[in-house]
């Protein structure tokens, strides 16, 4: 591990009329692994993600790549400033003293090691189902999604995750010069949408627009606060 320190069963519908298919589903669990390229102690997480990823259709997992190991001798392709700052929301919003890589965080309320199989088994039944706690709608017209959200007291924060299903990456230079690592659902930009009110709402997305970025897909978050608990998600698979 490499460490530093820094200041239920859901109604649905989906409805395809267009000449793009994709697969829609609300995942049981969301979990997120905070990973680098310079990381010697990350591909084992990395892999680890990519059995979650293919075997585990009901848990929604995203590989998030900083940027704070690039230093060390190589930049990581996948790193964004934008996700260092979420993992930093999360180290404060757990009490963490530190962030560091591998890290799993899962549900939006809990982290271990990203390499500890028994760790995140036992952390999936913990949290099985947490992203399943207000139904999302959906229906698919014309290359847009639109989803309906119903009420949810207390409001939260809807964030867009665009997604590549599986890049693989020969590393030339630090700690895994070399090596040939592949990387599941990793997130190549991340978006607020809106901080939601809690009433009722719709949002729309525009398929066309993640298709010509070349992505795979996209995933919803529905999340309280600032680094707080993920309520509900959504993957969509283009």
């Amino acid at each position: 591990m490499k460490k530093i320190a820094i200041a239920l069963t859901l109604p649905v519908l989906l409805a395809a009329t267009s000449a793009q298919a994709a697969e829609v589903r609300q995942p049981s669990t969301v979990v997120e692994l905070y990973t680098s390229q310079g990381c010697s102690s990350c591909p084992p997480a990395d892999a680890l993600m990519g059995q979650l990823v293919e075997n585990k259709k009901d848990i929604l997992g995203l590989s998030l790549a900083v940027t704070y190991w690039d230093y060390i001798g190589w930049k990581d392709t996948f790193g964004s400033p934008q996700n260092d700052i979420r993992q930093a929301e999360y180290r404060d919003a757990m009490g963490a003293r530190y962030v560091y890589t591998p890290q799993m965080v899962i549900a939006g309320q809990d982290h271990f090691v990203g390499s500890d199989s028994s760790k995140l088994i036992r952390h999936l039944e913990k949290y099985k189902g947490h992203a399943q706690q207000i139904p999302l709608v959906w229906q698919i017209e014309d290359n847009t999604a639109v989803i309906s959200l119903p009420e949810l007291e207390g409001g939260a924060r809807l964030w867009r995750m665009d997604i590549d299903a599986v890049q693989q990456v020969s590393i030339g230079r630090g700690e895994n010069a070399g090596r040939k690592i592949a990387y599941y659902n990793v997130v190549r930009a991340s978006k607020l949408i809106k901080s939601w009110n809690g009433k009722a709402t719709k949002i729309s997305l525009n398929l066309t627009d993640l298709e010509h970025q070349g992505r795979s897909g996209c995933a919803i978050i529905v999340q309280r606060g600032i680094g707080g608990p993920i309520v509900a998600a959504l993957q969509i698979d283009l």
